[in-house]
């Protein structure tokens, strides 16, 4: 294995004037490791919530419970998840594990501006499981499951609650249980698991209510808070077989409608990974697997350009 030298190139390090956010940029380049920052006191260790970057640990998650023989993934959700949930879902027939995985169930998205306003006010608690997925219950379904490709982050709330259904511990237990431990990952965990640490949120987005979102909990569509340093450990253990066996990462980046999507993973012109933006906050990761090249930006604003992470990988 090539050593990775790590270079930290810290650059503004004067305070953040108003239309700066805070950001990392991170890349392992031919084995280098060069880390950029804007924002005082980061490096590739600060951590981050990385919105829709996440939805491939909970993938993953899903996918070692197959490989244990505790789901397949062909059985339908509606078996894992509480009557209340498939009823407001119209009973959810035809809809698959695997359909959740791929985007193809057909369900509506959840995550609207109606869901992220009451949150943010925490109005009647929505920001738990089961009182979000009602913002998608009064839409019937956008098609019939795997007639179409549809992103919708109610896939993968279900998802989250399929494994807790299954293992019968909490979303965040079974993340670092089956996720970041097999991947060697020390910065990351899901939100509302434990007590927010002072240095995530409030001195990178320089908001207290954004800090408060963040304290809510957090579900399988993107509810982890992490570094750049954690999602290239990620990365480069997934693509060494740490995570999945070989058969089960093919199951992954398998795109079954030509969407350039897997399994919470995207996959486009040998290029994988996925991007993010919730409240505050916009992430995006890239790989090269064939070169064990990566390339993260993590920023808080959750309209920043994180165009970088591809850019820097094809400009090699």
């Amino acid at each position: 294995m090539r050593a990775v030298l790590v270079l930290i190139l810290a650059f503004l390090p004067m305070p953040l004037i108003a239309h700066e956010a805070a950001m990392v940029r991170h890349a392992v380049i031919d084995g280098v490791a060069r880390t950029e920052v804007r924002g005082d006191g980061m490096d590739a260790a600060t951590r981050f919530p990385v919105a829709s970057v996440g939805k491939i640990f909970t993938a993953c998650a899903v996918l070692r419970l197959v490989e244990e023989g505790r789901l397949d993934l062909d059985t339908t959700a509606a078996r894992h998840l509480v009557g209340g949930i498939v009823d407001g879902f119209g009973g959810m027939r035809g809809v698959t594990i695997r359909h959740l995985l791929t985007m193809t169930s057909g369900l509506p998205d959840y995550y609207t501006d109606d869901y992220l306003s009451d949150a943010l006010d925490d109005r009647d608690g929505v920001q738990r499981t089961e009182a979000a997925l009602h913002y998608a219950t009064d839409d019937g379904p956008l098609f019939a499951p795997r007639e179409g490709f549809d992103y919708s982050n109610t896939n993968y709330v279900m998802l989250g609650l399929i494994l807790e259904a299954v293992t019968g511990q909490p979303y965040a237990r079974v993340l670092a249980d089956r996720v970041f431990r097999p991947a060697g990952m020390t910065d990351s965990f899901v939100f509302g698991s434990r007590p927010l640490p002072d240095d995530v949120v409030t001195g990178h987005a320089g908001r207290t209510h954004v800090r408060a979102y963040y304290e809510g909990q957090g579900f399988g569509d993107g509810g982890v808070i992490s570094s750049a340093r954690d999602l290239a450990r990620f990365y480069t253990a997934l693509f060494a077989g740490r995570v999945l066996s070989a058969d089960m990462l093919d199951v992954l980046l398998t795109d079954p409608m030509g969407q350039g999507y897997g399994m919470g993973i995207e996959v486009e012109a040998g290029i994988v990974g996925h991007s993010g933006g919730d409240y505050g906050f916009a992430a995006d990761v890239r790989m090269d697997p064939a070169s064990g090249d990566v390339a993260i930006m993590l920023v808080a604003r959750e309209d920043g350009d994180t165009d970088w992470a591809w850019d820097r990988l094809a400009a090699r």
